[in-house]
């Protein structure tokens, strides 16, 4: 069960989205919400002014460009924390820094000081779930931190969509492919799964070798779980790919979509280039990926 889930805050807008989806989930399975905001060190920040100062020639000193790094970091930080605040406040959240805890889904907030990817790949591998903003409006995260999470982290993560949902997880649809991170993926969302009312496996052949027959023995197997779903495979794509798992997964109602994230070669496009980022740009659906 997802009962301790991460939530990095980033100052920007689509920090209530994320901290909302991430409520939503902690309502289901009783859990508890670490929201934390990373903040530059005094070094990295005199990294990136030296950076700055380099690029700008003598226009600005160093030290005046680490006094306007700062303040923006000190603005951002603030911006986050009243974006939790006023969320917690109206969700009438407690407060809790240590476990154990009521059933009653809980808080917590911290800002924690250092290099921004390895804060994060430590927050996600020691949480049940991570749960992100929509990509549209990452901010400060960037598309190769939050491939290196998923990636690295060992965990699933939970891409929320720009409006979060009142609720998610009646209609489960299951992006499959026979392939590892298709796999870990279903099992990361069995927790969803369980309490789903309808689940949906979509398999589309991308060659003529993909057959129905993993998708059915996924089916069969999700029956040993006392877990009915319905098969929708596809011969080939109706367009895109990505349209077409988007569209099948519409049909079906579905309020959660379950997917690998397929890596590439190019560290900076790990997960973020070609099919995984057109699914994420088109979804209106919050969206569990596992690698």
């Amino acid at each position: 069960m997802f009962k301790s889930i991460f939530v990095p805050t980033t100052g920007f807008s689509n920090d209530p989205a994320a901290l909302e989806t991430a409520l939503g989930v902690a309502r289901a399975f009783g859990g508890h919400l670490d929201c934390v905001h990373v903040r530059p060190d005094p070094s990295q920040i005199a990294m990136q002014a030296a950076g700055y100062d380099v690029g700008m020639g003598m226009a600005f000193a160093t030290g005046n460009i680490v006094e306007i790094l700062q303040e923006e970091d000190r603005k951002q930080t603030a911006r986050a924390k009243k974006i939790y605040d006023a969320f917690r406040q109206r969700e009438k959240l407690d407060e809790v820094n240590a476990p154990p805890c009521a059933l009653s889904p809980s808080s917590s907030w911290a800002e924690l000081m250092g290099r921004e990817k390895d804060i994060l790949l430590t927050q996600a591998r020691v949480h049940d779930l991570t749960v992100i903003g929509h990509p549209a409006h990452w901010g400060v995260l960037t598309r190769e931190t939050v491939g290196d999470m998923l990636v690295g982290g060992g965990r699933p993560l939970l891409l929320a969509t720009e409006k979060a949902p009142g609720h998610f997880g009646e209609t489960v649809a299951v992006a499959w492919k026979d392939t590892p991170e298709a796999a870990r993926a279903v099992t990361a969302a069995m927790p969803f799964l369980t309490r789903a009312r309808q689940i949906v496996l979509i398999n589309i052949a991308e060659h003529e070798n993909v057959t129905i027959e993993p998708v059915d023995a996924l089916a069969k197997t999700l029956r040993w779980h006392n877990l009915s779903a319905e098969v929708r495979y596809l011969a080939h794509p109706c367009g895109s790919m990505h349209d077409t798992i988007l569209t099948l997964a519409k049909q079906a109602g579905a309020d959660l979509l379950v997917m690998g994230g397929y890596s590439h070669t190019r560290l900076s496009e790990r997960l973020f280039g070609g099919f995984t980022r057109h699914v994420l740009a088109g979804a209106n659906l919050p969206v569990l990926m596992a690698h």
